[in-house]
């Protein structure tokens, strides 16, 4: 059954648009016909060589069409290839639907009308159950099925969100809309015709904006909104007109936006870098290709290579001539050697003695 569901949805979810479209403006003339899957027009529509028999549901849970709105409740929360938690109608109706306990959902009447069947109440909300009930053009009803029988029942525990359209009772002596036992909020924007047992909370918004939470590279942002904390509710518009559900309002995350850092070899005059990866978004550095080690910049930095030693100057050599002029200086005692000094002396002496009997005997002979 789902997967004939999906199929139909497929198909028809091209066309919705349209049909939505033809079903706004004749919605109050075909407003007491009896339900079918797809009214009279509409299927006049799909009839053919293109789409030969082919039925699209009266319910539309964001592109997957049911053939019953009860059958659309029931699997709001519960069927895991189901996206979406609100039921739309395309068609007028003649059905009455329970919301079970726990669910929280909304149903949008559109442009149509929803109109019990019997004595059984036209909407039936359960204890710890939710339903907020809203429509598009403001002529779309919830209708009780008949005299003495309420359009909408709410259980103790139970809650009611009406945010537009119009509550009918049947005709007749008591005209009872709604059987309030459990928490009923009604805005001002939505018209009750008959009475309400066990009252009501008719709320006016006071709404206070909330800035988007922008998406980064790895986690989903927010859009911004305006939220009612009288009500709870919260709108993607300042009057508060068109309502959301937070889990359903996603910015997407970016994905990072890498550039690839090579290696360079460090020298004594700069340094160099290790092999790296960095976002151009966020900033942050990987060590690796498949970007899971984070790492600090100056992780990757590689210093300076150390500058070699400077060359030592050679000492200087004297020439021959000097070494042999200075060498009987080694001859001399060394520094401090007193021993010697007599020895030197007399050596003197004995020299100047030759030297001067040489000269006195050279005169003698020029004589």
């Amino acid at each position: 059954m789902k997967f004939a569901k999906m199929v139909r949805g497929a198909a028809a979810v091209a066309l919705s648009g349209l049909l939505a479209c033809f079903a706004v403006a004749p919605a109050v003339a075909r407003a007491e016909e009896p339900a079918g899957h797809v009214a009279g027009e509409q299927a006049g529509l799909l009839d053919g060589p293109l789409f030969p028999d082919f039925n699209i549901g009266p319910v539309s849970v964001f592109g997957t069409f049911f053939d019953t709105l009860q059958e659309a409740v029931d699997a709001i929360g519960v069927d895991p290839d189901l996206t979406g938690s609100g039921a739309t109608l395309i068609d007028n109706l003649n059905e009455s639907v329970t919301v079970p306990a726990g669910k929280n959902l909304r149903i949008s009447l559109f442009a149509h009308t929803l109109k019990g069947m019997g004595g059984t109440p036209t909407i039936t909300v359960k204890a710890g159950a939710t339903v907020t009930i809203d429509a598009v053009e403001p002529t779309a009803a919830l209708i009780a099925p008949a005299s003495g029988v309420p359009a909408l029942v709410i259980e103790p525990g139970a809650t009611a969100i009406l945010e537009s359209g119009v509550v009918k009772a049947a005709p007749g002596a008591e005209s009872v809309a709604i059987q309030n036992d459990g928490n009923l909020r009604v805005l001002n924007e939505v018209k009750i015709e008959g009475e309400v047992l066990g009252g009501m909370d008719v709320h006016k918004h006071a709404l206070s904006f909330v800035a988007e939470v922008p998406a980064t590279c790895m986690v989903d942002g927010r859009p911004e909104y305006w939220h009612c904390d009288g009500c709870g509710l919260s709108f993607s518009d300042p009057e508060g007109r068109n309502t959301i559900r937070l889990d359903e309002q996603v910015i997407p995350h970016l994905g990072h936006l890498i550039g690839h850092v090579p290696a360079v070899e460090p020298t004594a005059q700069a340094e160099g870098n290790t092999e790296y990866w960095e976002c151009d978004r966020c900033g942050l550095v990987f060590a690796d290709a498949g970007l899971v080690q984070v790492i600090e910049k100056t992780d990757a930095a590689l210093p300076k290579l150390e500058a070699p030693a400077p060359a030592v100057p050679m000492q200087p050599t004297f020439p021959a001539a000097q070494q042999v002029v200075l060498a009987p200086l080694s001859l001399l005692p060394k520094t401090g050697d007193d021993s010697a000094i007599p020895v030197v002396i007399m050596g003197v002496i004995g020299a100047i003695a030759v030297v001067t009997g040489i000269v006195v005997k050279m005169r003698g002979k020029s004589k």
